[in-house]
């Protein structure tokens, strides 16, 4: 089946979100065609890109071209020769979608968004591993490349991939779900969370400008707007696009938990508790909001009682792997030094442990006053280009560590720039 092929951030071609293993003279041939898709591309521009001044012969540039067309033949592209002057790709004819296979898709996309909203490793796995198969079987329906590319943003969010290729594999579905369906909402939007994933700010900033440009943007795209915000200091303009959101779902929790990290952010540390609260009445049993609402107290108002509710929330067979730093968190509040470090020092010794799950114990460190040691885990982080470390960077809970003077201050002018 057809697969359209892209270019990634480092101008190398891609088919399906994963890199053509070609040698480099074909490889930068096919990203010079694919850069002029459509055109006639002449010898001289061949001689100057490819072979970058070096000797190309008539017979070089047709091996080349023989190579290339073997590779491209079987993603349904063309590559026809224009007598004396050069080559020309052409992508593959659209096909006419099946309506069947159009409306599985529909309901496989829908699945995936509400795996998504559990906040839960397994779920989030579980809904790339939907999409990516659906992707593939149905590879003219731009909403569930759209779809793919979202559930990226929250798998590198969560550490549960990593960045770099996650980015490049949601930027590829962007791309391709522009050409299928320019006017999809949400698409400018998502490209922007992905870029904010790659530290690519300004970028991004560019493409939440284009998103807010709409006359009325989705509630998804102002949340992906609002996280940007936080990345780049502007707490109170989150809040303000939160205030948006909340008018349209006033009652879902992620939106709910983001606004009271918005307005803990913003200096606002009571709201924020209170808001958090409000997420648990209305929603009895929600783990990751139980967890965040104890971080939350443990932060504004650190009372002993938080200890046993944080006990409660990592015991069981399975719990979530953010259970433990928020009990971790909570007792370094509570001065419980020893407690909080055994249970840092285990999980940090267990090899499934992910940087991006370790980066979360840079807060616990904090408030031990291992401020070294926190730096570490997170120049771990920035080491591995781990997306979740620009949130991690601005939570308030590390802002010791971050401040002028402090341990990982160098870190926010490596990822944020300035």
């Amino acid at each position: 089946m057809p697969e359209l092929l892209t270019l990634d951030a480092s101008g190398f071609p891609r088919a399906g979100g994963l890199a053509l293993a070609l040698p480099p003279t074909v490889r930068r041939a096919l990203a010079l065609l694919l850069r002029n898709t459509g055109t006639v591309v002449d010898k001289d521009t061949f001689a100057r890109e490819v072979w970058r001044g070096g000797a190309m012969s008539d017979e070089s540039l047709a091996r080349c071209i023989s190579r290339l067309r073997r590779e491209i033949e079987r993603h349904g592209y063309r590559l026809d020769a224009v007598y004396g002057v050069g080559y020309r790709l052409d992508p593959p004819a659209p096909q006419a979608p099946d309506p069947e296979r159009i409306a599985l898709a529909r309901q496989t996309e829908r699945h995936a968004r509400a795996l998504l909203t559990q906040r839960t490793p397994e779920a989030i796995t579980r809904a790339l591993g939907l999409l990516r198969e659906t992707v593939a079987a149905v590879p003219a329906y731009a909403p569930v490349r759209l779809a793919l590319a979202e559930a990226l943003v929250t798998a590198i969010a969560w550490g549960l991939v990593e960045t770099l290729p996650a980015v490049d594999e949601g930027l590829d579905a962007v791309a391709v779900a522009r050409r299928q369906d320019a006017a999809a909402p949400g698409l400018a939007a998502v490209q922007g969370a992905l870029l904010d994933a790659a530290w690519r700010f300004d970028e991004a900033e560019r493409a939440f400008d284009e998103a807010m440009a709409q006359a009325s943007p989705p509630a998804e795209a102002m949340i992906l707007h609002a996280r940007h915000l936080l990345m780049t200091e502007r707490a109170d303009a989150a809040v303000a696009r939160l205030e948006a959101v909340l008018r349209l779902t006033p009652h879902d929790p992620g939106v709910v938990l983001l606004m009271a990290r918005s307005l803990l952010q913003a200096g606002r540390g009571g709201e924020s508790v209170a808001l958090a609260r409000r997420v648990i009445d209305e929603h009895p049993g929600l783990l990751f909001a139980v967890a965040f609402e104890l971080a939350l107290r443990a932060l504004v108002d650190p009372v002993p009682e938080l200890e046993a509710a944080a006990a409660r929330l990592a015991d069981g067979v399975s719990p979530p792997p953010f259970a433990w730093s928020v009990l971790a968190f909570v007792l370094a509040r509570l001065g419980r030094r020893e407690a909080a470090l055994d249970i840092i020092d285990a999980v940090l010794l267990c090899s499934r442990t992910s940087t991006g799950e370790a980066s979360l114990y840079a807060a616990p460190l904090t408030a031990l006053g291992e401020h070294a040691r926190a730096a570490a885990l997170l120049e771990r982080a920035y080491e591995e280009r781990c997306g979740l470390l620009s949130m991690v960077l601005r939570d308030p809970a590390n802002a010791a560590l971050v401040a002028p003077g402090g341990a990982a201050h160098g870190l926010v002018g490596r990822v944020f720039g300035g």
